[in-house]
């Protein structure tokens, strides 16, 4: 009994009140409703404000998912909101996957369509053993690209990114290309890309058959490209200079 009181007393961790606001929620309107509505309303919101490319289009739908939710819907959602960015910040010196974590814990995942979540000590091993951020034949000023076809809800990026800040290194020349068939995945995997700071394009798309519906691209992703376009653009005129200025040499 003595146990149990101790257990009752103890403050719950903002990831457990998060999963506890979308079950309460999720009494009215269902939980897998209310978890992807969560999620739409938050990546849309995420992307029509670091997203100049698809601003438009994401600020039209979130004014279309407002407008159809009631003002206690919109509350507890804020309330998520908050919550997720806590648990973000709470985490950001030792990145896992939340939202994988929690769609498990909502038990939403869909066993039936082979629909299985790697936990975060397995994905940051494979981060750890593939060698991700050790030194190759690039040139630093280059892009390097990570490539995950079957995303899921983002657990080996975030794992990628641990691994590493375990080797003391920072992702300052990477971009991460990821893509699931499920729009609930493209979800989490960009809302929790975004919160990371991980420079990421998120695809909503058939890594077999090359289809693509849409895309996210995270500002850190647009804003490292366009560092790298300036960088390219004033080498190149660098280098167009030097040839000018020896062809002036010659022919004096």
């Amino acid at each position: 009994m003595k146990r149990d009181k101790k257990q009752s007393l103890r403050e719950k961790s903002s990831e457990e009140k998060l999963v506890d606001e979308i079950r309460g929620l999720g009494r009215t309107y269902g939980l897998n409703e209310v978890f992807t509505t969560f999620l739409e309303l938050f990546a849309t919101g995420l992307a029509m404000e670091m997203d100049p490319i698809h601003a438009e289009e994401r600020k039209k739908r979130y004014e279309e998912l407002e407008a159809s939710l009631d003002e206690e819907a919109l509350a507890s959602y804020g309330r998520m909101s908050l919550l997720l960015i806590l648990v973000a910040a709470e985490n950001m010196a030792d990145p896992k996957d939340i939202l994988g974590a929690v769609y498990s814990e909502l038990r939403l995942n869909n066993e039936w369509s082979g629909q299985f979540f790697t936990p975060d000590p397995v994905c940051r091993a494979m981060a750890m053993m593939t060698g991700i951020g050790e030194k190759s034949s690039i040139e630093e000023n280059e892009l390097t690209t990570v490539c995950e076809p079957t995303c899921g809800s983002g657990a080996l990026l975030i794992a990628s990114i641990w691994a590493m800040r375990q080797k003391g290194k920072l992702p300052e020349n990477m971009v991460f290309m990821a893509q699931d068939i499920d729009i609930r995945c493209v979800w989490m995997a960009y809302i929790q890309c975004c919160l990371y700071r991980i420079p990421a394009v998120i695809k909503h798309g058939n890594s077999l058959t090359m289809e693509v519906w849409s895309e996210w691209h995270t500002a850190d992703y647009l804003r490292l490209v366009m560092e790298s376009f300036r960088e390219k653009s004033t080498e190149r005129k660098d280098a167009e200079k030097e040839e000018n200025s020896k062809k002036e040499e010659i022919a004096v």
